[in-house]
């Protein structure tokens, strides 16, 4: 007769676990620069679906009247 060896179930592996793995490895300066990055893209997000970044009255060709907003055709 054999005997099995009761081998420790294998933990599951889950993005939040592996995440945080990477980021322990961070420097300090690298999670400062990385979290305020973050912060910029969700204000950023935010005010986009506010309308706040819609186009200034001022933003408008004085001769055709067009947007210059829009980089439609322009050419370096």
């Amino acid at each position: 007769m054999s005997k099995k060896k009761n081998k420790a179930p294998k933990k599951k592996k889950t993005l939040l676990g592996g995440a945080m793995k990477s980021i322990k490895k961070l420097s300090t300066t690298q999670k400062v620069v990385g979290g305020s990055a973050l912060v910029a893209l969700g204000l950023g997000y935010v005010a986009q679906r506010r309308g706040l970044f819609s186009a200034a009255p001022g933003d408008t060709d004085a001769n055709t009247g067009e947007s210059l907003n829009s980089m439609e055709g322009a050419s370096l």
